[in-house]
């Protein structure tokens, strides 16, 4: 479901603009708005990646991360098909927004690595249902939506043990630090000294944020660009296998066949 409306504001206490879910599977999407919107904007990143660009620096936020615009602030955001991202939105405004957003901590920054939460898709879904139908009284029942939702972003926030914005930086560094050179042969030690951690410390933490292990985490990238390339280039098992970083072909038969249902020949004659 989705849908997008045009942006307005509001003299009602809190008002819901338009909301939705996509499920970005068919084609690489984004958008690019340098004087953003007049009212507030969350994403909810539920499966897959958004690429989110903030001050020109580009961050690759992993599923259960939760973006939030300011009115008014630049919007630099893209999806890309391989990710099989699913996206929630709700774009709002109201009188009790910016004392709201200030009282919650939610207007010091643009990203939240809060996990995957069954909870926080409820809401979202009760939120969207709520928003179609338009029954009698909608208004207030989406105010309590938007309220519940805002609150619940705000206590998660509040309490994840990489809370402090310095170390939630030094991890998302080392998330995209991860993406981009997954074809090279790193330890997790080495990422977790990026961060000033322990590796058992860096392990959790980055557990928490990406809702995988670190090894997971790389498996999945490793994984994904075998699949571009066993579609998109004439390249042997063999080949494809060291150029994402794992030169044991044994092994990454196994574990690509663990991962896809298939192995990586037949997942080839499949596409």
């Amino acid at each position: 479901m989705d849908l997008i409306s045009s942006e307005a504001l509001s003299t009602e206490y809190l008002t819901v603009n338009s909301c939705g879910c996509q499920k970005l599977y068919d084609m690489d999407i984004g958008s690019y708005r340098p004087d953003g919107r007049v009212d507030y904007h969350i994403l909810y990143i539920y499966e897959g990646s958004c690429y989110v660009t903030i001050n020109n620096e580009t961050t690759i936020a992993p599923a259960g991360t939760v973006i939030i615009f300011l009115p008014f602030q630049k919007q630099d955001y893209k999806f890309f098909k391989k990710d099989k991202s699913i996206s929630y939105f709700i774009h709002f405004t109201g009188t009790a927004c910016e004392k709201l957003m200030e009282e919650m901590k939610l207007d010091e920054q643009n990203i939240f690595h809060l996990g995957k939460s069954l909870h926080l898709q409820k809401l979202f879904n009760l939120l969207i249902d709520e928003f179609h139908q338009k029954q009698k009284y909608s208004k207030y029942r989406l105010q309590g939506l938007l309220l519940e939702i805002l609150s619940l972003i705000a206590r998660k926030n509040s309490i994840m043990p990489f809370g402090d914005p310095v170390k939630r930086k030094k991890l998302n560094e080392a998330c995209s630090f991860m993406y981009s050179n997954f074809s090279k042969d790193y330890s997790i030690s080495y990422y977790a000294q990026m961060c000033n951690l322990s590796d058992s410390r860096f392990s959790h933490l980055f557990t928490e944020m990406v809702s995988v292990s670190p090894k997971q985490y790389l498996i999945n990238i490793r994984i994904e660009a075998a699949k571009e390339l066993l579609v998109n280039s004439d390249l042997t098992i063999l080949q494809i296998s060291e150029a994402v970083g794992i030169l044991d072909q044994n092994y990454f038969s196994r574990i690509f066949k663990k991962q896809t249902g298939v192995s990586p020949t037949k997942y080839r004659k499949m596409y």
